[in-house]
């Protein structure tokens, strides 16, 4: 969860979010006494936890609370644009920091009420891993040197790379003569860097667009626009946009040269 949080691959952290939800209930259910399912089904061991059909001799916090918690934190992996689903609502940063934090609650709570407690050192080291979960990036933390901005790129780089390829004529992303010859991939890629380049010189306000947009100039379907978006480690959604919007991050855009000239 917290590498692909600092990935920004908020989908991706959606599966794992899910994943954890699913096999908390069977570690609870199996301290209650309850037998372990295959695929646990989380909304109905929450309303029998809190509808008293589980675990009534429990502390409250196992019984109630984390039940509450659990609810929550399903639903925001459910209730966005995350993993099976497919909804409308885009799963941005904010959910996934949430749904985080709250997982490593959760994991904090039941290690408080069934950790072996004379087992003083192992849990001390659990105690830092979830301190090390809940604050995935660390005011001080030596990491940081590593940061780069996520809007930077080499700008000589991209006018080399779409020289032929992309122009900006009074403002607009318009294709140049030898865009044609690209394959359906490589157009996507230079049109994703063309909206890089306008961005930056302040023409249009988001670098990302629309599956649509792309396939005015690519001649391809929507629909294969946005196979292509998810076959290109590169690209990623617009943050909060609905409909959704693909884009060549700044930090991607080597990678993006990489497929481009090869």
């Amino acid at each position: 969860m917290v590498t692909r949080l600092q990935e920004d691959e908020y989908d991706e952290a959606g599966t794992h979010v899910g994943n954890f939800c699913e096999n908390l209930v069977n570690v609870i259910r199996d301290q209650m006494g309850e037998p372990i399912q295959p695929r646990p089904h989380v909304t109905d061991f929450i309303n029998s936890c809190v509808g008293g059909k589980y675990g009534n001799g429990e502390p409250d916090s196992i019984r109630l609370q984390l039940p509450r918690m659990l609810r929550a934190t399903y639903d925001i992996r459910n209730n966005r644009d995350s993993v099976h689903v497919y909804l409308e609502v885009p799963v941005n940063r904010a959910d996934t920091q949430t749904a985080v934090a709250m997982c490593s609650w959760m994991l904090a709570e039941v290690l408080r009420e069934y950790g072996a407690s004379d087992e003083t050192d192992d849990m001390e080291e659990v105690a830092a891993m979830i301190d090390e979960l809940s604050e995935p990036v660390k005011t001080g933390n030596p990491l940081k040197a590593l940061e780069t901005s996520a809007d930077e790129f080499d700008r000589e780089s991209l006018v080399d790379t779409l020289d032929g390829y992309i122009q900006i004529a009074d403002g607009e992303i318009k294709p140049d003569q030898e865009l044609q010859i690209l394959s359906t991939k490589k157009k996507f890629i230079a049109l994703s860097l063309g909206r890089l380049a306008a961005n930056d010189l302040g023409y249009i306000v988001t670098i990302g667009a629309e599956r649509g947009w792309f396939a005015d100039f690519v001649d391809v379907s929507p629909t294969r626009i946005g196979q292509i978006s998810r076959e290109l480690q590169f690209v990623s959604k617009e943050e909060n946009s609905n409909p959704n919007k693909y884009k060549v991050p700044g930090y991607k855009v080597r990678e993006a040269f990489e497929y481009f000239n090869d």
